[in-house]
């Protein structure tokens, strides 16, 4: 506020010395007051380093506050889940479209309504001195611009709004028809997902044309109220000076800090679509704002304390009579009972919908447990016990994911200090050691954007290796061979036996082969569901099975057959 005061204090006193300088030469051929110009550089010299610092506080505070967002955003994204219905929809539109249309909330709209408020009322001030009369014209049609953005300003608001939601339906489509081209294009599809993509798209180009007509509708306005202001003080002084002798250097002062009296209000007009979008964006991101914390944050992290007793591997998992919820409260699998001891593989079969993947991921503690108890190593878990588990736990999905990077840096996300040696001995020890071979510049191989140029089985292999280079004592696989070709399945259950003497390892089988590579099995058997409620629950496809809900007190719901 205090540099914004001091640019217009430093405007008003160029306009003063330039009006003082050049009208007596320009109307009456007078040049003794022309020395007074090079006087006028010291202004622009001051305005110049108030507009520089004010430059480099905005770009600050910009830099502070994008960080605090991003950091909050995450940890928000990261508090709900990897379950998050809101998460798995539009991950990309909240992490990279909502940013883009908030910030320049922050450095634009707010930076030109601090102007609008300070400039205005110096130069107000300065006008009211030399010639009150022209003061009382900008005075009253000054309100008229304000006025009349905010009437535009409503249907703007309103607009963006649906423009921003039109734009997230069109993500979200668009992202769903890109993880479901293989069915697409076997189911002929092509056509139908064209038309729907591009109606949908059609539909945000008139809507983005709307904002964009009340954007210029509004610049419009403020144009002709600046302009009328400009013209009525310009009649005024023309009469003050030919019929009253007012002087010609105020007359000239007045009319050229006129149009700088506007000019903060025509700016923050031309702004207002930015806190428009901004309130769009901020509308977009509700759904997760309010979205329930599946792993609440805490405000300060405490002094690592030393592990309990039970919290020393190896581990052994007892699941007694549990019902676990998703995020969206929809019941995921009830009254499952079933024990993992350590150096054992154990596999979970059963049909499609009988809650196998659910069961990994509640173990995983990504499902809310309402009803059972989970006992390690003969401990009770408390929900602070299970985020306590977590740091112990490699979970590897269906579909695994890796990121823009190196191979290496793929590898060593869970665990930063691995040397080189041991990420090739992973990927040996999965089966992948063709990889570093074949890739030429070996661990140093670029990954692009979701997964671009590995395969599927080399990516499940490559996952593999990364939750093996953690060294976690308790591994959750959902289908691991999946994707993969027999060759590649044998190396990568040799691999396995060798590292399972004494991890806690659980697994969702289908394949006869994994089956009998396991040392316990169990059957999970799909149970009863209430009449009317059939559907899958929304958004967890891709890494999760559908899951039925069961008749309650259902008991048994897995028998426990041991291996041969």
């Amino acid at each position: 506020m205090l540099l914004t005061l001091v640019d217009a204090i430093f405007l008003c006193a160029f306009y003063g010395l330039i009006s003082a300088a050049f009208a007596p030469f320009v109307l009456s051929q007078d040049s003794s007051q022309l020395y007074l110009a090079p006087y006028a550089l010291g202004p622009i010299v001051g305005r110049l380093v108030a507009r520089l610092a004010i430059a480099r506080v905005i770009a600050h505070i910009s830099y502070v506050v994008e960080g605090k967002i991003r950091s909050e955003l995450m940890a928000k994204l990261i508090s709900v889940g990897p379950l998050s219905l809101t998460v798995k929809s539009s991950l990309n539109t909240l992490l990279v479209d909502a940013l883009d249309d908030i910030m320049p909330y922050f450095t634009s709209f707010l930076t030109t309504l601090r102007y609008a408020m300070i400039i205005p009322v110096v130069c107000l001030v300065a006008v009211a001195l030399v010639s009150p009369w022209s003061a009382f014209i900008l005075f009253c049609m000054a309100p008229l611009i304000p006025f009349f953005m905010i009437m535009i300003g409503k249907g703007a608001e309103r607009l963006n709004q649906r423009q921003w939601r039109q734009i997230s339906r069109l993500a979200l489509r668009f992202h769903e028809a890109l993880s479901k081209l293989t069915l697409v294009k076997l189911f002929n599809l092509e056509r139908t997902e064209i038309v729907t993509i591009a109606r949908m798209t059609k539909r945000w180009r008139v809507e983005t044309m709307q904002v964009l007509r009340i954007a210029f509708l509004s610049a419009l306005v403020l144009e002709f109220f600046a302009t009328c202001g400009i013209a009525l003080c310009a009649i005024t002084l023309g009469f003050a000076v030919y019929e009253r002798g007012f002087d010609y250097s105020y007359a000239l002062f007045v009319l050229l800090l006129a149009p700088e009296f506007f000019l903060p209000l025509r700016q923050m007009g031309l702004t207002y679509h930015a806190r428009m979008r901004a309130l769009g964006a901020m509308s977009g991101l509700t759904d997760l704002l309010h979205e329930k914390e599946h792993f609440p944050r805490t405000q300060q992290a405490a002094a690592p304390a030393a592990p309990a007793p039970w919290q020393h591997a190896p581990f052994t998992l007892e699941l007694s009579h549990i019902t676990a919820l998703y995020p969206n409260g929809r019941a995921g699998i009830t009254d499952f009972s079933g024990c993992f001891a350590p150096g054992t593989v154990t596999a979970l079969v059963g049909p499609s919908g009988a809650g196998k993947s659910t069961i990994l991921q509640t173990i995983a503690g990504f499902t809310e447990l309402t009803s059972g108890k989970v006992v390690v190593n003969g401990h009770e878990c408390s929900p602070e016990d299970l985020r306590t588990l977590m740091t112990q736990i490699a979970y590897i999905p269906q579909l695994p994911n890796l990121f823009y990077g190196t191979l290496r840096d793929n590898l060593k996300l869970g665990a930063p200090e691995a040397t080189d040696e041991e990420l090739c001995a992973a990927l040996v020890q999965v089966g992948a050691g063709e990889l570093l071979t074949r890739f030429s510049d070996g661990l140093d191989h670029h990954i692009g954007e979701n997964n671009r140029g590995i395969s599927g089985g080399e990516t499940r292999l490559i996952a593999l290796a990364r939750a093996l280079v953690r060294k976690c004592p308790i591994v959750l696989l959902d289908e691991p061979t999946a994707s993969l070709d027999r060759e590649s399945e044998n190396a990568f259950l040799q691999g396995m036996a060798s590292l399972t003497h004494d991890k806690s390892v659980v697994m969702v089988a289908h394949r006869a082969e994994l089956i009998a590579f396991a040392g316990k099995v169990i059957t999970v058997e799909p149970q009863a569901q209430p009449e009317g409620d059939l559907a899958q629950p929304e958004g967890d496809t891709a890494q999760t099975e559908p899951q039925t809900e069961a008749q309650p007190n259902a008991e048994n719901a897995a028998a426990e057959v041991d291996h041969a």
